[in-house]
């Protein structure tokens, strides 16, 4: 979803910006989109894997984030609207938080919890 609000979004900033910054922002997505697909893809049965997983979903946070950080610049710049950055940001926010407990269930996991 934050790549699909995202997008449309990218095309309208200044092209300096965008081929900058946005187009980290995009690689920041495709990567996050990568860890939770590693992270769904580890065996849940085992320890190790989801210590795995725990970290696939540690990079998923810390991608949001830098996210997070690249839209906040934006909006500051005022290349992106404030309505665009807040249903932006809500959105991250909600996935940030899902996968704050994802992490958290891979870890009692990997405990053995």
């Amino acid at each position: 979803m934050i790549c699909q609000m995202y997008y449309p979004m990218h095309n309208s900033f200044p092209k300096p910006f965008r081929f900058a910054v946005g187009d980290r922002i995009l690689g920041e997505c495709a990567e996050c989109l990568k860890a939770i697909v590693l992270a769904n893809a580890v065996d849940k049965k085992n320890a190790q894997g989801c210590a795995e997983g725990s970290a696939q979903v540690r990079r998923v946070r810390a991608g949001l984030e830098v996210i997070r950080g690249f839209l906040l610049m934006a909006w500051k710049m005022r290349f992106l609207s404030h309505g665009g950055a807040s249903g932006l940001l809500t959105h991250i926010e909600s996935v940030s938080k899902q996968a704050a407990r994802w992490q958290q269930w891979f870890e009692q996991q990997a405990l053995g919890t």
